[in-house]
This record gives structure tokens, sequence and C-alpha cells, in this order.
């Protein structure tokens, strides 16, 4: 049943319509459709959660890279991601610089080819300081000589291996350098308007900041999209060490230089004594002539052997391996 109205409220309906102020009755908006816009010439061929593990294992790769270039230009050097995008090869091609340093790489595992892209102040840079220099490069863009080249490639192949170790995560990519270019327009790996991914890295050493920018076109990813999964990810972490790997590891541990000496005897004296030697004094040692003598490494007891000559120099003859105690 309609509410009835009482003499009050027709009156005040009644003003409200003199003065042109009647009310409305407001209808209930709509809700608003939700639209996206696709971009045709940018489609997005992976997924956000592909991008994201994409961003995890470049991620890997910085600080793989960190350390490396720490260690080998001799000063700090800070590696960071800024970005996982997908790009037109068209796109990428004009971003690089020209005349630059780009090296071509073949993937084996994937069947395909990709790009990376260092720029000429980290490059500069980096050749000064390998060189014995400070760091300090050059402002002028020019093309490497061949001396240059050789060794800047150097470390552009030890990056392409940290790159291997850093996908190790997600499948083997086995890459390679296949040839280096100064020119973007000389490189074609890709069809121009076909989409890429592109990743882009800081690097900043002292006053120097570069880029290394890398291009991997977007078929050479469709055999292992399916593995780029957060949990295979994580798996795959428990995987042991690549053959590479564990000879690069061995190379490091047999460059260490480790101390090495023999004790041919000890005796105690006191301190009368020792105040009172004089020249041509002898002290009778608690080693035998013909028995063994005790030969430490890095301070540790591990061998025993007779010292004797060998081409007019002193020498040591290991006859007894003492096994290292696992309790110390």
């Amino acid at each position: 049943m309609a509410e009835i109205l009482n003499q009050n409220e027709i009156d005040a309906l009644l003003s409200e319509i003199d003065f042109g102020e009647a009310i409305e009755e407001q209808a209930p908006e709509k809700k608003k459709r939700q639209i996206s816009i696709y971009d045709f010439r940018h489609p997005n061929l992976i997924s956000k959660d592909h991008l994201r593990m994409l961003q995890m294992v470049h991620e890997r790769f910085c600080q793989l890279l960190e350390n490396y270039l720490t260690s080998k230009l001799r000063t700090l050097v800070n590696v960071k991601l800024i970005a996982v995008d997908q790009v037109t090869y068209s796109e990428f091609s004009l971003s690089m610089s020209d005349p630059s340093c780009i090296y071509i790489l073949r993937i084996e595992e994937l069947q395909g080819d990709a790009i990376m892209e260092l720029t000429l102040p980290f490059v500069f840079y980096s050749i000064d300081r390998l060189l014995g220099g400070e760091g300090r490069g050059i402002d002028v863009n020019r093309e490497l000589t061949l001396i240059e080249q050789r060794v800047i490639g150097a470390i552009a192949a030890e990056m392409v291996r940290e790159m291997n170790n850093a996908w190790i995560q997600v499948t083997q990519l086995n890459a390679f350098l296949s040839s280096y270019q100064s020119r973007p327009n000389f490189i074609q790996i890709a069809p121009i308007e076909e989409i890429v991914i592109s990743v882009s890295i800081e690097v900043k050493a002292q006053q120097t900041t570069g880029f290394i920018n890398l291009c991997f076109p977007i078929q050479i990813f469709e055999t292992i999209l399916p593995k780029m999964t957060a949990h295979q990810m994580i798996r795959s972490r428990k995987i042991e060490r690549t053959d590479d790997e564990k000879s690069h590891l061995y190379k490091k541990i047999y460059s260490v230089k480790m101390p090495i000496h023999a004790e041919l005897g000890r005796r105690s004296i006191s301190l009368k004594e020792f105040i009172e030697l004089e020249e041509g004094d002898v002290i009778r040692l608690n080693s035998e002539i013909n028995g063994d003598v005790p030969i430490f490494v890095n301070g540790a007891l591990r061998y025993k052997g007779r010292p004797g000559t060998m081409q007019n120099r002193i020498a040591l003859e290991i006859n007894e391996e003492i096994p290292i105690d696992t309790d110390d």
C-alpha cells in the first residue's frame, strides 16, 4: 500500500515545485565494464608469471656477474636488473648504440641466436682496468680496435658462462659467443616486427655507468615455457653441479697456493743454555739421521719424508701420507 502524505509534506512538495527544485529520483549507477586495450603491434605473448620467472633468472645472473666483475676489475662493481620487457625486434635494434660492442650468442639447447650488447662506457672502462689503468675510459664513441676486441672478448665469454649458470634453474642453455659486430644495422636474428624479450642490466663501477642489453627471440622460448614455473625453479636448485661448473671450481681450488715446510727436529733447552750458546756448539735434535721428518702443509701435519738433494737443491722425498683427523 502506498504511503499517504500528510498536509505538511504536501505543502513542502508544492513549494519545491514552485521554485523549480523538484526532486529527481536518482537511477542506480550501472557497473562499468572492465575493458582492456589490446595492442596488435605489441601483443603479450608471454604471461606475467613467465616474465616474473625471467626476472628471477636474470636477477640471479646479475648476482653472479657482480661477483665476477668485482674480482676481475679489482674494484667494487654494482650490477642491477633494470627491466625485462616484450618489444619488437626493430625497437630493440633502434635502442642499440651505433657504434657499439655487440656479440651474437649461439644457444645450442634452444637452437637459436641471441644478442648481448655491452655499451661503450662500460667496455672502455673495463679495458682500461684490465690493462692496469684507473678506469678513466674515453668520451669519444668509436669502434673497438682488434686488440681491444680480444681484451673485452675474454670478459664477454665469462659473462655468457655466468648466464648459463643462472639459467641452469630452468634449462641448460649451452650458449657461447658466435660472432662480434660493432654496427646494429648488420645484425638480423629475427623479423623486424617479431616480438623479442629485451633484458636491460645496469653496471656501475666508480664513476662509470654502463649497460648490458640482452635480446632473445620469442620463438626460442616455446619449448621451455612449460618449464618456467616457480615449482620447477625451486626443484631445480637441488640439481648437482654440471661438469663445466665442477671443472671451473677445481681450477680455482688447484690455483690456491699453500705454504709447505719440513721440520728436521726439535730439542728443548733451558734459558741458561740458550744464553751460553756460542759459535761451533752442537745441539742434538730428537730425530734420527736415517729417520723420516714431518712435513707440514699450511701448518697441518700431512706427510712424512726424508730430506736430501736434487739437482743441487735441497729436496724432500715423501714416504708416508698422514690421514686427516676429521674430528678436529
